[in-house]
């Protein structure tokens, strides 16, 4: 009697583990402490004339300028490649890693090799990011040959 009992109470224990439910976060999942502790390699910087007065900007990379989606965007790849005509394309894979749709805005600003401006800033360009996807931001200089790195920003859409 002593040993049914015991089997009894063991299939309802599995039973009542079977029917739990277990908080699954949906992807992708976020952790934005990398973030904070690593600083983007760059290849070059842009630095203030006067020692001090700012941080080093790195180029060839993301800047999200909005402080409001600073924990709610993050950048999942930068690049770079000469199209066929000689410009510089750029693109970025941006993650909405919240549970409701963003829509962010986009511009580059193409440099040449003094870091001296090729061409006036991209217009703003808009993406939408559903709750929990990944999105792409690029664009393309109109001068052929002249840009030699870039920087993105990202800014909350309005």
């Amino acid at each position: 009697m002593k040993a049914v009992k015991t089997l009894l109470l063991s299939g309802f224990g599995l039973i009542t583990a079977c029917t739990q439910q277990v908080a699954i976060e949906p992807r992708p999942a976020c952790d934005f402490t990398p973030m904070l502790i690593a600083a983007p390699v760059a290849e070059a910087v842009l630095v203030p004339p006067i020692p001090g007065t700012m941080s080093a900007m790195p180029l060839n990379t993301v800047s999200i300028t909005d402080v409001g989606i600073t924990n709610k965007v993050l950048v999942q790849a930068v690049r770079a490649r000469r199209t066929q005509a000689g410009t510089l394309e750029v693109w970025s894979r941006l993650v909405n890693c919240t549970d409701y749709a963003l829509q962010v805005e986009g511009r580059t600003q193409f440099l040449d090799h003094a870091q001296a401006p090729v061409e006036s800033p991209s217009a703003w360009q808009r993406v939408y990011l559903p709750p929990r996807t990944v999105g792409t931001y690029n664009e393309k200089s109109t001068e052929s040959e002249a840009a030699r790195t870039y920087l993105i920003e990202i800014r909350e859409g309005t």
